[in-house]
Formats: C-alpha cells, sequence, structure tokens
C-alpha cells in the first residue's frame, strides 16, 4: 500500500527504457527497506493492539486478571517481539535502506540516459539527456513526424539558447562499429534560437543524422546523501571530519534519527497494550484508528526534530530524544494506571471525557440561546 504511490513515479520513469520490467522491478526491491522501516513500527502498534482488543472481546483478559496474572506479564511477549523487530530494524534501517536508495537512483539514473531508441516509439514527447523527441507512428525503424528540441548551455550550466529540429519522416540505425544508434532524418528544418530568444539561424536540409549516446555517464560515488551513508559510516563521521560535504549536523541528526527508531520500538509496547484494553459490554475499536495515527504523527514529528537538527536551529540530538523523552512519560502513565490502578482503560476514559465536555458546551450553548425573558422567569 506504501508503493502505491512511489509506482506511479516509477512508471513514468521507465516508460524510456529498454526493460522497463526488469528496471521497475529493480527499483521497487530497492525501494522496500525503505517503506520496512515506516511499517515494521506500524505492524507492532497494531498488532498488540489487535491482540489485546481480541483478548478483551473473548474475556481471556478477565480471566488471565482473576488468576493473578498480571498486564506486565502479558506485556513480556511483546517485548520479545519488540526485540527482534529492533535487530531487523538496525538491519533495515542502517544498512538495506542507504543501499537501496542509492542503487534506486542508480537505475533512475541510468534509464534517463536511455539512448532514444526507446524514447522515439512512444508517440509521446519524451526527454532523454538534453534532448527532448517527438515521434509519430511508423514502421520498425522508421517513423514520422519528427520533432527535436535541444537545449544550450554555458560553462556554468544556465541555458542560453536552444536548437530545433524536425523533419518529415526518420529512420533508427545502428553504426555496425560502435553500436550506438543513429536517427537518419529526411527533409527538414534546423533552427538555433539564442540571445534573448532571437532566431540566429534557419536551415533547411535533404538528409541528416543524429546520434544516440552511444555510453552513459557512471553515477556519482555513493555518498553524497546522509540518507545513502549506513549507520556505521553516520557514526564515524559524527565529527565531520570523513565527509567534508555533509555538515556535521545534517550527519548527527540522521544517526540519532535511526537510533531513536530502533528505541522506540521498546516503548510501543507500553503504548499499545493499554489502547487495547476494552473492558464492559460495549467494547470500542477506537485503538487501532488512534494508534495508526499516532504512528504516522511520532514518524512526523520525529522528521521534523530532525531537519530542525539538520539545520543548526537546535542540537541534533535535543529534537529527537526530546519527542522519545516525552513518548517514554506517556507510556509510563498510561501503563501504571492500567496496569497497577486497574481504572478505566484509557480509551475509555477519553472518550468519557470527551462526552462529558459536548455535554456541558451544549448545556452552555443552550443557555446563551436561551431568550431573555425566559431565563428571568425561570
Amino acid at each position: 500500500m506504501l508503493l502505491l504511490e512511489r509506482l506511479l513515479r516509477i512508471f513514468e520513469v521507465v516508460t524510456i527504457s529498454t526493460q522497463p520490467a526488469t528496471d521497475a522491478s529493480t527499483m521497487v526491491v530497492n525501494l522496500l527497506p525503505y517503506y520496512l522501516g515506516m511499517a515494521v513500527p506500524m505492524a507492532l502498534m497494531l498488532g498488540t493492539i489487535i491482540t489485546m482488543d481480541r483478548f478483551s472481546r473473548s474475556s481471556e483478559l478477565t480471566a488471565a486478571l482473576g488468576a493473578g496474572i498480571s498486564l506486565t506479564h502479558m506485556t513480556k511477549p511483546f517485548l520479545a517481539v519488540a526485540a527482534i523487530l529492533a535487530v531487523s530494524s538496525i538491519l533495515i534501517e542502517g544498512w538495506l535502506q542507504p543501499l537501496g536508495r542509492y542503487n534506486y537512483r542508480t537505475v533512475e539514473n541510468r534509464v534517463k540516459q536511455t539512448s532514444f531508441t526507446a524514447a522515439l516509439r512512444e508517440g509521446t514527447f519524451t526527454t532523454v539527456g538534453g534532448r527532448t523527441f517527438f515521434a509519430g507512428t511508423g514502421g520498425d525503424t522508421s517513423m514520422g513526424p519528427i520533432f527535436i528540441y535541444e537545449a544550450e548551455t554555458d560553462a556554468d550550466g544556465v541555458e542560453t539558447g536552444f536548437r530545433l529540429t524536425t523533419a518529415n519522416e526518420g529512420e533508427l540505425i545502428i553504426r555496425e562499429q560502435t553500436g550506438a544508434p543513429v536517427l537518419q532524418l529526411a527533409s527538414g528544418q534546423g533552427y538555433r534560437v539564442a540571445n534573448g530568444f532571437r532566431l540566429s539561424s534557419d536551415v533547411s536540409f535533404d538528409g541528416t543524422s543524429v546520434a544516440g549516446m552511444a555510453t552513459i555517464k557512471p553515477f556519482r560515488v555513493r555518498g553524497d546523501d546522509e540518507r545513502e551513508m549506513t549507520t556505521g559510516e553516520l557514526f564515524q563521521n559524527r565529527a565531520g571530519d570523513r565527509r567534508t560535504e555533509i555538515s556535521r549536523d545534517v550527519n548527527n541528526a540522521a544517526l540519532h534519527l535511526r537510533i531513536a527508531k530502533t528505541v522506540m520500538l521498546f516503548i510501543l509496547p507500553f503504548i499499545a497494550v493499554p489502547f487495547g484494553l476494552n473492558y464492559g459490554r460495549n467494547p470500542s475499536s477506537a485503538g487501532l484508528f488512534i494508534g495508526l495515527v499516532s504512528i504516522v504523527a511520532l514518524n512526523k514529528a520525529l522528521d521534523f526534530a530532525q531537519n530542525l537538527g539538520a539545520s543548526g536551529a537546535i542540537p541534533p540530538w535535543l529534537g529527537i530524544w526530546g519527542l522519545m523523552a516525552i513518548l517514554a512519560v506517556f507510556a509510563a502513565v498510561i501503563f501504571f494506571k492500567s496496569a497497577f490502578k486497574m481504572g478505566q482503560p484509557p480509551l475509555t476514559s477519553f472518550a468519557q471525557w470527551v462526552s462529558h465536555m459536548q455535554g456541558r458546551i451544549k448545556t452552555a450553548v443552550a443557555r446563551i440561546r436561551q431568550p431573555r425573558g425566559e431565563s428571568l422567569r425561570a
């Protein structure tokens, strides 16, 4: 489900690939560690809530508590699961995710440099390298009409003009010596526009050739982005002296975030167990919704804290571990009240409080709307 939105972008990228199925599959596989990092805490939270909710609905929880089995004892299996998931999280967040992100970008870079042998068969505008192509439908190698747009840039990469080439028809051939694709154009015109979009040349031709990209430029080395670095590499660079292109705050904020996400797995069971409790004849299923919203909100809050630390607005550790401290205190309070006070479950108490506040608001609104004469007579 988490991959569905990204799949649309992947399909858009591989439309110009000569091997779309292979490239799309490779990109999806490399994205899996990223989404697993989001799915692991969510699965632990929701799985714990569902289990405790079923215990409550089937009266097994009441029987266990009546037999002297405490809620603390029933939480131990969830902590064991959290420990296993913590080990997997270290592997996913610290190693698989950075390598997968880099491999995804490598495949994307290679696909975008694909020669126009694939681009010209789609009948749509397609950008390959610095050129934008459009070709009408044709046979196996012939096609037409042809439109080619090529931007011109200076040494600083600033666009200074562009070239336009049009032709009634074209044919793709492959050079025997190099294997490079060549597009032969017939009955066309070429235009060059520069210096404030002023037409500087206009050439007609009966035949010309446009060479495709014979070699693919290799992708940069891994580590240009802190998200491509493993946890070990981030730890070694915490002083900012090994990878000077990445600032120390950015490096340390990413490192603290990965450690915090692993520690968070040991806190979640103490929140999920109280959220799954249901006493009484009318059990509520609000725990699943609140648990899901809580995980999403917590992830967004951690990302925001990381961005603050990376920008230098606060120390890299302050925002992330401040949130973790608040989360730990919240978990300790609701678990203590549920396990040792034996009061109403947290969500039941919250629902009763909301209902009470709604009643007070309705009463206050009714008093405001009551006519003054009726109020005096009363």
